[in-house]
């Protein structure tokens, strides 16, 4: 559940041209519901600072990280799809540091569900090429 000082935050995020102010929003959230709603709403061609210090903060549960994931397209990367190159390392890079944490079971499941936007099919694709389950299956969060 997001307060309304927070949907405030996340409404003001359109106008907010200092990408260390909204770092520091994000640094300071404990609330992965937030942090999640916070992720849909950045505008991700400001960069990464945001998405990484959602990554980073203790806060972000495993469906926040899996919106993440999925809003930067890492399945893209990690099937090899789309591969490093000179003009995305710090997408790359953002995958790469998304990916590690969620195979290693670094976030825990909290509040935040999150099912992706994929068919059977497309799940049993992934399943037989060897792709962690983690980063396609759906989450039911614990809710608040």
């Amino acid at each position: 559940m997001i307060s309304d000082i927070e949907q405030k935050l996340i409404d003001q995020i359109q106008g907010e041209e200092n990408l260390q102010e909204l770092v520091r929003v994000v640094k300071a959230s404990k609330n992965p519901c937030f942090l999640q709603s916070y992720a849909i709403s950045y505008n991700w061609g400001d960069g990464f600072d945001v998405p990484n210090a959602i990554v980073i903060n203790e806060a972000c549960d495993l469906g926040t990280a899996l919106t993440l994931f999925w809003l930067a397209e890492g399945i893209c990367y990690f099937t090899g799809e789309v591969k490093r190159n000179e003009y995305n390392n710090d997408w790359a890079d953002f995958c790469d540091l998304l990916i590690e944490k969620l195979t290693s079971n670094y976030f825990v499941i909290g509040p935040v569900s999150f099912k992706p936007s994929i068919n059977r099919v497309t799940a049993h694709k992934y399943q037989k090429s060897g792709v962690p389950s983690v980063l396609f299956n759906e989450v039911q969060g614990a809710g608040i």
